[in-house]
């Protein structure tokens, strides 16, 4: 806890900027958000408000098919068995969110059941799932055998259990709304080079870089190499879920994502270096027939009622999330800046976690200056 209220700016407002902004102010900083930005907007580059945020599996099982996690909306961890920072980011999250879910029903989270199936062995699938690491942390993990309801007769094995599903834009005002209470104060504005930000915020001791992948108009050319979007494209139907399906097939993973209050999200796919904003009509139709094994229940006449169609940018990097300090002279005084960006599409099942680890960071940094 610092002893004086030491002013710090907040570079961006997605998930990882505001859920960095709640814990600066909770541990007694005063902040600044910085954005171009903000919950209610809709713009490709702001992808917290395009995510699908779902639960559990790891980055390695669609490795293993040669495609990648789409960034959900639910808690659904990436962290492989080896990751163990990426392990303990979501653990944290997913124990936040469960004491969330209590106290604040307008936060847009709900725990419901959640079903994974795969429909060839994969490490994971073995002895009945004993190596997934999350087995133990997610209520009513359950491993899904032949005959089950749930088990499509060609899958080869399933899990059940219980996990997070999020609307993005409310728990995206949620987390706005509590920076608010802790007297949050926000400026828009575009910004080009990092000590700009000085020039709203001149007190300001530093400044946490949560642009994603804005971040590669902002850094050093060797960082800026590392970073990539990855290109994600859903589907927004009409009704509820009756829970979250996930399916690994091949070549391709098939998810349906209750979206609480606005409908369910169909997907998916996810192309690393892919710039394009276009929906793609063909790949559409692959997700409508994928899901319709997946989600019976919201067909009318054997179809789905589309609301809408969207592609998002997730803000990937080689080598995984940035979370380091640098100290630069900026606007005639020597700051911090700490890098917090590059989560691809664990931002949201990770954002509590890695938040944190943030604000430690920070808090190191700056007890070594005094």
């Amino acid at each position: 806890m610092p002893t004086e209220k030491k002013e710090i700016v907040v570079l961006g407002a997605g998930v990882i900027g505001l859920q960095t902004a709640l814990a600066l102010l909770e541990s007694g900083y005063s902040v600044t958000i910085v954005a171009k930005y903000w919950p209610g907007d809709e713009h490709i580059d702001y992808t917290s408000s395009k995510a699908g945020a779902v639960s559990p599996t790891y980055q390695k099982m669609e490795r293993d098919i040669g495609i990648n996690p789409i960034h959900k909306q639910h808690w659904r961890t990436h962290a492989t068995p080896d990751d163990l920072q990426g392990q303990r980011f979501d653990k944290e999250t997913y124990e936040y969110w469960l004491e969330l879910v209590k106290k604040d029903e307008d936060a847009g989270i709900v725990l419901i059941p959640s079903i994974y199936i795969w429909d060839h062995p994969t490490p994971e699938t073995a002895n009945s799932g004993a190596s997934i690491w999350w087995s133990t942390l997610v209520p009513t993990f359950t491993p899904l055998t032949h005959p089950h309801p749930h088990l499509p007769a060609t899958a080869h094995f399933g899990i059940s259990y219980k996990s997070f599903s999020l609307n993005p834009q409310k728990y995206l005002t949620h987390l706005l709304s509590r920076t608010a209470d802790h007297g949050v104060k926000t400026h828009t504005h575009e910004v080009h080079c990092l000590s700009e930000v000085f020039e709203h915020v001149p007190d300001a001791v530093g400044v946490v870089n949560c642009t994603g992948l804005g971040a590669i108009d902002l850094v050093d050319p060797v960082e800026a190499s590392k970073l990539f979007p990855t290109r994600g494209q859903t589907i927004l139907v009409r009704g509820e879920a009756e829970m979250v399906r996930l399916r690994l097939g091949d070549g391709y993973i098939a998810y349906v994502v209750r979206r609480p209050g606005e409908g369910t999200i169909l997907g998916g796919c996810k192309v690393d270096g892919d710039w394009n904003a276009e929906v793609d009509k063909e790949l559409s139709k692959e997700i409508v027939e994928r899901c319709k094994i997946l989600a019976p229940e919201l067909l009318f006449d054997g179809e789905f009622d589309v609301i809408s169609e969207q592609v998002g940018r997730r803000p990937s990097r080689k080598g995984g999330p940035r979370i380091e300090v640098e100290w630069k002279e900026m606007e005639g005084r020597k700051r911090f800046i700490c890098h917090h960006y590059g989560h691809s599409g664990a931002g949201y099942q990770s954002s509590v976690g890695s938040a944190r680890e943030a604000v430690a960071l920070v808090q190191r940094e700056l007890e070594k200056q005094q």
